[in-house]
């Protein structure tokens, strides 16, 4: 079982979200296919794996291993950029 999240904002456009999710490369790896956005550990940092898909209304957000100080940055961006932001908390199998 892996953490997932949905999180929920108000974005005037996919792009703006996507322009968010692209700031986060100076805390982490990133490589973007469409719709995902999946962050890794920059080299010598803990290992972590955090995918972002956009869907409608917000981002979902699966991760594993020592994700915490991303999960913090990826917060505070979404927060910064678009204020009111919203969660809900699930599980995957994968």
């Amino acid at each position: 079982m892996f953490p997932r999240q949905t999180f929920w904002f108000s974005a005037q456009s996919e792009t703006v979200v996507e322009d968010c999710l692209r700031s986060l490369d100076s805390v982490a790896d990133l490589d973007e296919e469409r719709e995902t956005f999946l962050f890794t550990s920059k080299a010598g940092e803990p290992a972590f794996r955090c995918k972002c898909v956009i869907v409608q209304g917000g981002i979902e957000v699966d991760r594993s291993g020592n994700y915490f100080g991303f999960l913090g940055h990826l917060v505070e961006a979404l927060a910064s950029e678009f204020g009111k932001v919203a969660f809900e908390a699930g599980s995957s199998n994968g």
